[in-house]
């Protein structure tokens, strides 16, 4: 029996994010800013819960946003949810989030077979996206998979403001969440580098790319797009907005 969790982490502050697109106030992280009328990671958590196959959701905060987000989650989690919910307060660097949560969830639990990350500032998952992830999550020939979608500007390497060469677009790709990870890969390496203050992975793969683990790909959506910038709040928007309208009873 295979056995999943699912972690949204959400325990960042955005320095590059203001607020001032969604009249919130700047203080006010950009998981917690409302898209629609919901908060952006209420839309990424019910996203999760939509695909059915999680004992549970653990929900990575800011300490100091830690009041905000149970609210948020009473407020607009409703239905009460099947599975718990979860909320622990965040590390320092993304992976000391991740270990956190996967912590609590040893703490609560029997260790799961796989665990899904997701970034909580990625809120709208397509149903075809969900489809290919579920796929993916009960598929352990990998003990890691990532979404990706192709590169379609023009790249160029930059030192000292100058161009030194054109990359070729073709080699690289843009990485997404949700992330899928066979627990006991994912955990033995976040532990290995619980004390190397050095490190630093912008996302939870870049530590099985950094021990040799191998891991595999699955096409991403261009619609599953990260709030970092005011601007993308507008372009979320369009794309909610799009989606309400081609499924008017969901």
């Amino acid at each position: 029996m295979i056995n999943i969790d699912a972690i949204l982490l959400g325990g960042g502050i955005g320095k590059r994010f203001t607020g001032i697109p969604s009249g919130e106030t700047s203080n006010v992280p950009k998981q917690f800013q409302r898209l629609g009328n919901t908060p952006v990671f209420i839309h990424a958590l019910k996203s999760l819960l939509s695909m059915e196959c999680f004992r549970q959701v653990v929900l990575v905060v800011p300490k100091s946003h830690l009041s905000l987000a149970k609210e948020q989650l009473d407020s607009y989690l409703i239905p009460e949810p099947k599975i718990p919910i979860r909320v622990v307060i965040g590390g320092e660097r993304r992976q000391d989030s991740s270990r956190i949560a996967l912590e609590a969830i040893e703490q609560s639990t029997s260790v799961p077979t796989r665990i899904l990350i997701h970034d909580a500032c990625r809120p709208i998952l397509s149903k075809e996206f969900l489809a290919r992830i579920k796929n993916c999550l009960f598929d352990r020939s990998y003990g890691a998979w990532v979404p990706v979608v192709p590169v379609v500007e023009t790249l160029k390497r930059v030192e000292n403001h100058q161009v030194v060469e054109t990359v070729d677009r073709g080699l690289v790709h843009q990485v997404q969440t949700p992330q899928i990870f066979e627990y006991t890969v994912i955990r033995s390496l976040i532990e290995k580098t619980k004390d190397l203050q050095e490190l630093n992975f912008t996302d939870d793969a870049s530590l099985c790319e950094y021990y040799g683990i191998p891991v595999a790909t699955f096409e991403g959506d261009i619609r599953n797009i990260k709030l970092t910038y005011d601007f993308e709040l507008y372009t979320l928007n369009s794309v909610l907005q799009e989606t309400m309208e081609k499924t008017p009873c969901a």
